[in-house]
């Protein structure tokens, strides 16, 4: 007897199946459309909102709204009756960076970095057409610019998404970089020719600095990190007031990147890291002092 060919058995299967069985799967589907409404910057939504961002009846999103209440993964404020997220969606957010082996590799080395330096300590990965900002430690100088964990910006718009086009497929580079580029300040470089020099500096020196571009009085450096193969997972990057970092203090602070970075991919991987130096260290950087 011939074998069954079991994926076309499943398709004709699922052909054959009356309509009402994918009736939980679109469900489903529908209310993590809504729940995904709250990735985006913005605290609350009311029900008005949620139905007009997802195309859906009032009624459909109230009720779906009541169950992820229900689950803990939203909450409503009984003055407003508008939704927020709630403590159930921090609860698996933490599970992803407490297992997750990129999070667990770079936390303990960020920690090292903001107290050899003085300043912020970002790590930034890939996510989609956009660079996501997945955790955050903040020094004494820290400047309350908005941008929060959890904040996505698009690739060419940071320096960490320089640096990851950098280091990423070519035709997913070119592709990244004809997407348009939001005006975050007046300073945001957004042409096409600028930013293909820029990653293909990012591509030899192994970072990328950029000042008062996404937030004015704002300066950022990025440098990659690698898994084995060399392959780019994300960026490390420090945040500092531009004023108060000349250029060389610059260069120390790429230094101190490097080094980090290096002890990073090497946990991920990454035989040889192949920027910086693989030397005792022979500079400090003095750590940043807060002005009070």
């Amino acid at each position: 007897m011939a074998p069954l060919d079991t994926a076309a058995t499943a398709a004709t299967a699922e052909l054959d199946a009356p309509a009402s069985a994918s009736e939980p799967m679109k469900s489903l589907r529908t209310g993590l459309r809504v729940l995904l409404e709250f990735e985006h910057d913005q605290r609350d939504f009311s029900v008005t909102e949620l139905a007009a961002r997802c195309s859906l009846s009032k009624s459909q999103v109230s009720k779906i709204l009541s169950a992820l209440v229900d689950s803990g993964l939203l909450v409503q404020d009984p003055l407003t009756r508008t939704y927020s997220v709630g403590q159930r969606c921090y609860v698996l957010g933490s599970r992803f960076t407490t297992y997750d082996s990129l999070c667990q590799a770079t936390t303990p080395v960020m920690r090292e970095l903001l107290n050899r330096t003085g300043h912020s300590v970002r790590l930034s990965v890939p996510d989609g057409d956009q660079t996501l900002y997945l955790i955050g430690l903040e020094g004494p100088m820290f400047m309350d610019t908005g941008w929060r964990s959890g904040s996505s910006v698009p690739f060419g718009a940071s320096s960490a998404g320089r640096v990851l086009m950098a280091h990423m497929d070519p035709q997913r580079a070119d592709r990244l970089l004809s997407l348009p580029v939001p005006p975050l300040t007046a300073n945001t470089v957004r042409d096409r020719p600028t930013l293909e020099r820029m990653v293909a500096q990012a591509r030899v020196n192994g970072y990328c600095v950029q000042r008062n571009e996404t937030s004015l009085g704002l300066g950022v450096v990025s440098v990659p990190l690698f898994k084995a193969g060399q392959q780019i997972v994300g960026a490390l990057g420090l945040a500092f007031p531009s004023h108060h970092v000349g250029a060389e203090e610059e260069l120390l602070l790429i230094h101190a990147l490097h080094e980090a970075a290096r002890a990073i991919s090497q946990r991920l991987g990454c035989g040889v890291y192949p920027y910086g130096q693989a030397v005792p260290r022979t500079s400090q950087v003095e750590p940043a002092a807060s002005d009070a």
